[in-house]
């Protein structure tokens, strides 16, 4: 099969997004599959990721409009590939279908993000998230939650597939008691909550003296947290190391780790946490997380997330019990290697694309006649 993957920033960036765009494709061309993938960077930059000689990666200007569009129309029909699979979590979607539409290619939409979290920021609503996935072939999906917040009738095209990441060649040891460390891997921006985790971290850092927060990642807000740790009276245990290409190294030498986030998808960094047997800390109500944490066996996840002190009391059951760290850590690793391992989820996602690909591109559905005139108007325009 021929499959060209849209990956939006694969040349500027190295988040989540781009991180499974460039798996998927790299799985794919090693499964024997032909593979090429398309950007948007009208800088024309190499890709942030070291991609397999054998995928050709194509670039489209940034900026959204008609000339993006045509742009991308051009390639794919250059590409002519059997199949699209197209990653985002917003109204890019509807640029993808525009283009698949138009030259008549199964489409594979895959978000990246839980679905109320654009809608809050206005990126993208629940009308052009529906139009977009009626103009697919496939929709995939993170996690079961997720498929709720379709109508019916476009319930049938979803897959729930979660992430994967590679596995740790070093694995962490939870139960040392000699100045152990609890880590979070973020960007520092505000959706990934941050403050929260250091009034948090505060509230249980004099009792465990020996302990740091490790802050992994950079962003704009790292000036204003270290301040703010300054301010807390934790500067002392919290380490912020900026953004770091060793991720897994610091994983290995970590006790626990900490994901203070509301809104996630299927989060990458808690699930390499779970590839090195480390438990896990977070919020309950944060979809991905509460699917790959089962509280009170791989982790712990606070019910209250509006409540002042209740992640740092999920913190301190684990900071001050080195047994059931290690209990849990081996919980997380065994869940990993048997949910989430590569070999499980490359086996479902050409599962997912082998099934587009035969079911062509998506029917009209005429029991849906206002959507699908509001996708045939993104499309193709007025009539004449």
């Amino acid at each position: 099969m021929k499959i060209c993957f849209l990956v939006p920033w694969i040349t500027k960036g190295r988040g989540g997004t781009e991180n499974v765009g460039q798996m998927m494709a790299t799985a794919m061309v090693a499964r024997g599959h032909a593979v090429d993938i398309v950007t948007f960077d009208t800088a024309r930059a190499p890709a942030r990721w070291s991609l397999p000689e054998a995928i050709t990666l194509h670039h489209v200007i940034e900026e959204p409009g008609m000339q993006q569009d045509a742009q991308l129309l051009l390639t794919l029909a250059s590409i002519a590939p059997d199949l699209v699979v197209g990653l985002h979590m917003n109204r890019t979607f509807l640029t993808y279908v525009r283009a698949a539409r138009k030259l008549d290619l199964p489409l594979v939409l895959s978000e990246h993000q839980d679905p109320r979290f654009p809608e809050r920021l206005g990126n993208f609503n629940t009308i052009e998230r529906q139009i977009a996935f009626q103009g697919a072939t496939r929709v995939h999906l993170l996690i079961d939650a997720f498929v709720e917040t379709l109508p019916q009738h476009l319930r049938g095209r979803a897959r729930v597939i979660g992430n994967t990441v590679p596995a740790a060649d070093a694995l962490a040891d939870p139960g040392v008691k000699d100045r152990p460390a609890l880590v979070t891997v973020a960007r520092l921006v505000e959706r990934k909550n941050m403050h929260l985790l250091l009034e948090e971290f505060a509230q249980v850092a004099p009792a465990h003296p020996k302990w740091s927060l490790r802050v992994i990642g950079g962003g704009p807000l790292q000036a204003e947290l270290e301040a703010a740790a300054k301010t807390l009276s934790v500067a002392k245990q919290v380490v912020f190391t900026g953004e770091i290409e060793d991720v897994y190294g610091e994983l290995s030498r970590a006790q626990c780790f900490v994901l203070p986030s509301l809104f996630e998808g299927f989060p990458m960094s808690s699930l390499e946490a779970m590839a090195h047997g480390l438990p896990i800390i977070g919020f309950a109500s944060c979809n991905g997380l509460n699917v790959q944490v089962e509280h009170g066996v791989n982790g712990h996840l606070a019910e209250r997330p509006l409540e002042p002190g209740s992640l740092a009391r999920e913190m301190n059951v684990l900071m001050r019990d080195a047994k059931l760290r290690s209990r849990m850590g081996a919980a997380s690793l065994q869940r990993y290697q048997t949910d989430y391992a590569n070999d499980v989820i490359f086996d479902q996602w050409e599962a997912l694309f082998a099934e587009a690909q035969a079911a062509g591109a998506p029917p009209r559905l005429p029991v849906e006649a206002r959507l699908q005139a509001a996708l045939d108007h993104m499309v193709f325009g007025d009539p004449v």
